[in-house]
């Protein structure tokens, strides 16, 4: 789903009418089946406050590279269950999900519902009601790749993280901010109210005979945790055949093994 061409107002009572009926279908009801039975789980074995990410609340994951930081979501948002929203803003030259791979990582693409918003204001309005929106359990929003890009779009500030935040609770749902990292090395990331801040980058792979094919690694890090402590550099691993994203424990030397201090931002 695309939103109006670039610069032309954006008709929300449309889009939003067409997205509570896609949701509707999707789920049978219009609302399916959620899972509130506790965080939603990241990876096996790692030391989390709580035990995972919290529901209800948004999170914000830097990536180094687009596929890492599209694949780690991805696991989350499968992992939260149900209907999940796509948004990614920008004109037509700005990527969407390419679902083959998010299937990859776990999320179904009958689960998955692609938005594309070109003008950055319709992103986060989309966004923000999708978070609303009681049979939606995750949602997604990635923002220009580019630094320059989101400087001129006006970024996630701390008043728009305020309101996804709010939209979050009030509906229950799983909310991810997918960012380059770029931004954070050069100092443009501000205050934000994320529950979680992650970063997120690509580590060599490793063989593995049992999946058929290279092991996907990431070493990854909590820069910030609402009332926790921050943690890592951990080396992770993707097993697609089991869908479990565990900590890498005979390369985790090639992450670090920090206890995370270093990283608060």
């Amino acid at each position: 789903m695309s939103t109006a061409a670039l610069g032309t107002p954006l008709d929300q009572a449309a889009v939003l009418a067409a997205l509570r009926a896609r949701v509707a279908r999707l789920e049978g009801v219009g609302r399916g089946a959620r899972h509130e039975d506790g965080p939603v789980p990241v990876c096996d074995g790692l030391p989390l406050p709580g035990g995972g990410l919290s529901r209800a609340a948004v999170h914000e994951v830097l990536a180094t590279a687009p596929g890492c930081g599209s694949a780690f979501c991805a696991v989350l948002l499968a992992r939260a269950g149900g209907t999940v929203l796509w948004i990614a803003s920008g004109g037509k030259d700005e990527p969407l999900a390419w679902p083959p791979g998010l299937a990859r990582c776990g999320l179904a693409p009958a689960d998955l519902v692609l938005v594309r918003a070109e003008r950055w204001p319709d992103a986060l309005w989309a966004m923000e009601e999708a978070l609303r929106c009681p049979a939606v359990t995750g949602a997604l929003l990635a923002p220009a790749w580019e630094p320059d890009r989101q400087a001129r779009d006006g970024g996630v500030d701390l008043t728009a993280t305020r309101r996804l935040q709010l939209a979050a609770k009030a509906g229950g749902a799983l909310g991810l901010l997918l960012r380059s990292d770029t931004a954070g090395e050069r100092g443009h990331l501000g205050p934000s109210a994320a529950a979680t801040r992650w970063r997120i980058a690509p580590l060599p792979a490793t063989a593995s005979a049992d999946q058929g094919a290279d092991v996907p690694r990431w070493r990854l890090e909590l820069l910030r945790a609402r009332g926790g402590v921050p943690g890592g550099p951990w080396a992770v691993a993707w097993h697609e055949a089991e869908r479990r994203l565990t900590l890498d424990q005979e390369k985790g030397a090639a992450a670090g093994t920090g206890d995370g201090r270093r990283a608060r931002r």
